[in-house]
């Protein structure tokens, strides 16, 4: 009976420390499926924090649209200051130039908008140039990452693998079949499940990111299982060898 007792917890040991290369690789199927660029331009929201940089070959006629800027300071401080000197888009969709007033970002990315303020300056500065950034892009990555937080970043063009890869990428205890990410667009919440192991999800429109979209890495069944009443495989090591000591002082 005590042996069948030990053979029964060697099984579960071994069976809890096998893991499948199915679970682990990433785009397995990267060789069989045809990858196209999913990527579009986000489009501004109220709430959002716009960076509005305007030149011309007269630098005093753009002197009013101007804001002082900090230099020399680290990244994430850098773009903490610039959001608090950046263009706030109001719940109608609106931000306020000097000059100009009031102008409409409703359905527009950064682009289009450049355009639009680029044509509006015209009868007061003589050939403008106008860069939009968004200063507010931040995604929160969660759950079983190395580094789990919200990070915040200058570029519009963010994709997945990019946002876990700033999080230190899964651990080893990731599920990496059903990750979650959460959206809001329209005002309406989106709940989308991704899995890292097929390669379809490169042409996902979930592929690249949008601003504060959530993404959770849930534990996969070797954590779940490790969180129990037998744990992990070290635990149950643990338990055999007191299980072998019992049987030897018996003998």
């Amino acid at each position: 009976m005590f042996k069948k007792f030990l053979f029964s917890l060697t099984f579960i040991a071994l069976f809890n420390s096998c893991v499948s290369k199915k679970d682990i690789y990433y785009f397995q199927d990267i060789d069989t499926v045809g990858i196209e660029n999913s990527f579009k331009f986000l489009n501004i929201q109220p709430g959002d924090i716009l960076d509005i940089q305007i030149k011309a070959l007269n630098p005093e006629s753009i002197l009013v649209f101007q804001r002082q800027t900090t230099l020399g300071i680290q990244q994430q401080q850098q773009i903490q200051n610039r959001a608090i000197e950046g263009y706030l888009v109001g719940e109608d969709g609106s931000i306020n130039l000097p000059i100009l007033g009031d102008i409409d970002t409703s359905n527009q990315n950064t682009q289009t908008l450049a355009q639009n303020i680029q044509k509006a300056l015209n009868p007061y500065v003589k050939n403008p140039t106008v860069n939009i950034r968004l200063l507010n892009f931040r995604v929160s990555v969660l759950g079983e990452v190395q580094k789990p937080g919200t990070y915040t970043v200058l570029e519009e063009r963010l994709s997945l693998p990019q946002a876990l890869g700033l999080a230190g990428d899964l651990t080893i205890n990731g599920d990496r079949n059903n990750l979650l990410l959460i959206r809001s667009e329209d005002g309406k919440k989106i709940n989308q499940i991704l899995d890292l192991t097929k390669t379809n999800l490169l042409k996902s429109p979930f592929y690249f990111l949008k601003q504060n979209d959530i993404i959770y890495v849930r534990p996969n069944n070797a954590r779940v299982k490790s969180s129990g009443l037998v744990g992990d495989a070290g635990t149950i090591v643990s338990i055999l060898s007191l299980a072998i000591s019992i049987l030897i002082l018996l003998n």
